[in-house]
């Protein structure tokens, strides 16, 4: 009860200490045209004089060896030269793109958005059940290993079972999906699952391994704008991952498990996750839905939860508000 009782005191306190980010499609575009806007270009630099190298340096410029322990062990032929050439590639394949930053990424995210608002119906015209959604997005949100971000929450205008994450802290919910949870619980751990995807940066992931990046050592805003169809592509890329063929399954786990945490976290039944994945897998409605394509199957993550659950104890006292869940849908008993 005393729980209870927590939760609902949290949730009303971030309810009103929070800015709302919930948002309809023409906020989005807003936001969308704001965060793709190319930078301006900058005044080339003066040229600075370069500090004279060293003659320990220039010795090994011109005796064309490498620097580092590869460099060290070639010249002292630990490694014969087709080794040292083969480790100095794996080096410079590691080197070869620096993690994509926040900006790069919210622009990523932005335009991906504005994609799943185009495929899944637009959003779903409900302004105080897009609040309750973004109340409790928001309040697993907080409790992530990455609340350091604005998360922005929308409602799609489907009867599928959908949900998406895009990069920059996009999450969307079809009103279909909505309409198959049943508990306060259920939904943080669906909103949750998708804030994990965001948090742990799993697109942003298989973006870094993409074939269209090779050779770019890093990504920007500046570069998207000197070579505008790179952007494109890297938005086919993505767009064809999160919506036909689906992240690697070991990413789809990742999310479940942390996914179940953060709403454990914020004070929810930590096992409602695993309890709606198994009604999902057994609907009807989802056949035709992205989660039936994209995601491993139902039985796979639901055994995965089910190994893993006797770590959160006492569990049966943590709540799952039913009832005020039905209420924010509008459903009858």
């Amino acid at each position: 009860m005393k729980t209870k009782f927590f939760i609902l005191c949290f949730l009303c306190a971030v309810f009103w200490a929070i800015p709302s980010h919930s948002f309809n499609f023409g906020d989005i575009l807003k936001e969308v045209e704001k965060s793709t806007r190319p930078p301006e270009k900058a005044q080339p630099k003066k040229e600075e004089t370069k500090p004279a190298q060293s003659q320990a340096q220039s010795s090994e410029q011109s005796s064309g060896q490498s620097g580092g322990l590869i460099g060290l062990g070639d010249s002292l032929g630990i490694f014969d030269k087709k080794t040292s050439k083969i480790l100095q590639q794996s080096v410079n394949t590691l080197k070869s793109l620096q993690p994509i930053a926040y900006e790069e990424e919210k622009a990523i995210g932005g335009r991906l958005a504005v994609e799943v608002f185009n495929r899944y119906g637009g959003t779903y015209d409900d302004p105080e059940l897009l609040r309750y959604i973004n109340l409790v997005g928001q309040a697993v949100a907080d409790v992530s290993s990455r609340s350091d971000i604005d998360y922005h929450f929308a409602i799609l205008n489907t009867e599928f079972p959908n949900a998406f994450a895009t990069p920059g802290g996009y999450v969307f919910v079809s009103i279909g999906l909505l309409r198959m949870i049943e508990t306060e619980a259920e939904l943080a751990g669906v909103l949750a699952h998708e804030v994990a995807h965001i948090a742990r940066k799993h697109a942003l992931q298989t973006l870094e391994r993409s074939r269209s990046l090779q050779g770019v050592s890093s990504l920007t805003l500046a570069v998207m704008d000197k070579d505008p169809g790179l952007f494109d592509k890297l938005i086919d890329e993505v767009s064809n991952v999160l919506f036909t063929k689906g992240l690697d399954k070991n990413l789809e786990f990742e999310a479940d498990k942390y996914g179940r945490e953060f709403a454990y976290r914020t004070g929810y039944y930590p096992g409602a996750l695993k309890r709606f994945i198994q009604k999902l897998g057994a609907s009807k409605k989802n056949q035709g839905s992205i989660f039936s394509s994209t995601h491993p199957t139902s039985r796979e993550r639901y055994n995965l939860l089910q190994k893993s659950s006797s770590r959160y104890k006492k569990a049966s006292l943590y709540p799952t508000l039913g009832k005020r869940y039905k209420v924010a849908i509008k459903r009858q008993n």
